[in-house]
């Protein structure tokens, strides 16, 4: 764009005042466009009375090649004055008895106004070109408060921005029922998105008129304009997902070791897209986002441990499969349009100049805002950004810091626990109901142990980080748990008084989670998740024999959580074979089943009478009454209770457990996320101020 630009533009305006046509005419722009390049103004259109100077001028402003034109305007002019001087360059008679001269003088008015609108046209472009150029904005931010009663649910994503920044869809909780709301960011109220029941982690398709999420152990999508929620595919336990311009869908499909996999967002088969190095220490890819261009695409590389403050955020090729680290320490990297990473850690936001195409950082992280949620198990930061670096995010230091043990009883009174306020995960009673063994992921992790008579809380097992869920043998004299000690999370085993190094009972590249013992100690019941598909199968580990484990229930649908009845003749497990979760009993060690659940259900815990079976669909604590004898049966199952309480990392396995007598529940109550969980922050056009924060640095 220069001022040939401008020469070429007289030229048409010129020889359409000449001729009463177009240049170049078309139906349309694009034809218009077409015609520019591709043809040659009609120059047997130009009237016979026009001088040969004049048309030599019309001919030079509208040369495709800039380096044939005029280099000034003003030589225009000057060949104008120059013809209407005398110099016609056309014989007299063919002027058929007109005064050349005299047309030319009366012309020259029209000329000037021709002159004087390019110079509009001129400044059109100019101002135009300036609109273009980034341009500071007042940086807008407000609270969106939800409805009293109300608050975000979830543990990994909460909210997202549209591309367009125009509208604000979250994860909420409505009388203790939850699903995705939709918020217009020029309007108060939010609107419930239907068919989104127990859903999570939402994400905007590129258009902005869809929202893809995580519910019932499957990656969904459904239209904001209205429409049948679609299923894309299997994902047990959302870790992140990331929509792409080419219509495919960048996600983590479990919670385990797992690399990033690719779907059409139609829906089909997952394809891995990374793996996981475990000489490395690897255990996940999660948290992917696409960069501008759909070529690349940015994840968070989770490694030996849950504190996230240490983890790598990297960079992966999406068509060669390259991957590079960006950033030492930190999680949940986002692109921002002013030219920044911005990522999470120890509760904060940094941002770090970027350059995109170099896919390099270019400068030093800054702290650029305090008190952001986040997950210290998970290492999901409460945060999104639209497509021009708008933000919302959950305030909050961390949405699961601290945690309280609480016994419930059976009308849903809470009596605290004096145990202090630990991230706890999955408790489980002692044989005895003296005490309870519970998961630390951060803050001293480990297997901790707390005597209920005493009130003291020992850890038993130093991991690092490594160790997630454990049960009692039915002795009480050992643990069995899941550890990543070997590299993937497998099987261990340990005397509960500390002595002796810890067993390792299976060596798999799966997750394995541990479910129940049966009542003589013999068989292990587990779940195991493929992380190359997601699929969650129960299996079971005799300890006679060759020991090695064996399929139990291998379907095409999930199935997990399996607990042994106290008299060993039952297993109950969840199934999502319906299309959603389902508690069902099925014989040991083999024979049809029964559905429990009605409505809905996960995590199955029997009573020790092994006359019922609870289990908990979403907020609800469930009972179903059972009858063994003379055959199995099982009554419709009633409502105990209702409220938020944690389901733990693993949302299909059990994060509470019954006292002996069956009459109080011990269950964890996140405190923290409680508090934090009824608002978000929105900031518009925060890219301006990102400038002014971090300014670019050079490669």
């Amino acid at each position: 764009m220069d001022r040939r630009c401008d020469i070429w533009s007289f030229g048409a305006v010129l020889f359409e005042m000449l001729t009463g046509k177009q240049a170049f005419a078309g139906e349309d722009v694009s034809h218009t466009l077409a015609g520019v390049i591709m043809k040659e103004p009609d120059w047997n259109a130009l009237p016979t009375t026009t001088p040969a100077s004049i048309q030599r001028l019309v001919r030079r402003c509208l040369n495709k090649d800039p380096k044939q034109r005029w280099r000034d305007i003003g030589d225009a002019r000057i060949a104008i004055e120059e013809t209407l001087a005398g110099g016609t360059g056309v014989p007299p008679e063919a002027v058929h008895g007109q005064d050349a001269h005299a047309t030319w003088r009366r012309a020259l008015p029209w000329v000037l106004a021709a002159i004087l609108a390019l110079a509009l046209v001129v400044l059109t472009i100019a101002n135009a070109l300036r609109a273009l150029r980034p341009a500071t904005r007042p940086v807008t931010r407000f609270v969106v408060t939800l409805p009293p009663g109300d608050r975000l649910f979830g543990v990994r994503g909460l909210t997202a921005l549209a591309p367009d920044a125009s509208r604000l869809v979250y994860a909420g909780n409505h009388n203790g029922s939850t699903q995705l709301y939709v918020r217009a960011i020029d309007r108060f109220e939010a609107t419930p998105i239907a068919g989104t029941e127990g859903a999570e982690s939402p994400f905007f398709s590129p258009d902005g008129q869809s929202v893809g999420f995580f519910a019932q152990g499957k990656l969904k999508k459904v239209s904001l304009s209205g429409g049948a929620t679609l299923t894309v595919c299997s994902a047990p336990s959302s870790r992140g997902a990331s929509w792409g311009p080419d219509d495919t869908i960048v996600f983590t499909p479990a919670s385990g070791p797992s690399g990033l996999y690719r779907v059409s967002a139609a829906g089909g088969t997952p394809k891995p897209l990374s793996f996981v190095d475990r000489k490395k220490g690897e255990l996940s890819h999660r948290w992917p986002e696409i960069l501008p261009g759909g070529k690349e695409v940015l994840f968070t590389i989770w490694a030996a441990n849950f504190n996230w403050d240490n983890q790598r955020i990297g960079v992966l090729s999406l068509k060669t499969g390259e991957r590079r680290v960006l950033v030492e320490g930190g999680t949940y990297a986002r692109y921002v349009p002013s030219g920044h990473l911005v990522y999470a850690r120890a509760g904060e936001l940094l941002a770090v100049p970027f350059d995109l195409k170099r896919l390099e950082v270019t400068g030093p992280s800054v702290s650029i805002l305090k008190d952001v949620s986040m997950n210290p198990v998970t290492g999901a930061a409460q945060l999104s950004l639209s497509g021009d670096g708008s933000l919302a995010y959950v305030p909050g230091a961390s949405s699961v810091s601290e945690s309280t043990l609480l016994w419930v009883d059976r009308n849903g009174a809470v009596r605290p626990l004096p145990a202090p306020p630990r991230p706890y995960l999955f408790p489980r009673l002692s044989p005895d109901g003296q005490r309870v063994i519970v998961s630390l992921p951060v803050s001293n992790p480990g297997l901790w142990v707390y005597d209920l008579a005493r009130g003291t809380l020992t850890r038993l097992v130093e991991s690092g980080g490594n160790v997630t869920r454990s049960i009692w043998t039915p002795n009480g004299k050992e643990l069995t748990f899941t550890s990543v000690a070997g590299g993937t999370l497998n099987l261990y085993s340990m005397l509960t008084d500390g002595s002796g190094a810890a067993e390792r009972l299976t060596t798999s590249e799966n997750v394995q989670l541990p479910g129940s013992w049966s009542p003589d100690g013999h068989v292990l019941a587990f779940t195991e998740i493929d992380p190359t598909t997601g699929a969650e199968d129960i299996w079971m580990l005799g300890l006679q024999g060759d020991h090695k484990p064996q399929a139990f229930l291998q379907t095409p649908a999930n199935e997990g959580g399996p607990i042994f009845s106290p008299d060993g003749r039952w297993l109950a497990y969840w199934s999502d074979e319906s299309g959603r979760g389902e508690i069902y009993v099925r014989p040991f060690p083999g024979g049809w089943k029964t559905q429990i659940s009605t409505d809905g259900g996960v995590q199955p815990v029997w009573a020790r009478s092994g006359r019922e079976l609870f289990y908990r669909n979403a907020d609800k604590m469930m009972a179903a009454a059972i009858e063994a004898k003379p055959a199995f049966s099982a009554a419709k199952p009633k409502l105990l209770f209702e409220g938020h309480y944690e389901a733990g990392i693993f949302p299909f396995e059990p994060n509470y457990d019954v006292s002996p007598d069956g009459q109080r529940f011990l269950m964890v109550k996140g405190s923290a996320q409680e508090s934090a969980a009824t608002q978000l922050n929105v900031v518009l056009n925060w890219p301006d101020e990102l400038r002014r924060l971090v300014p670019a640095g050079k490669p």
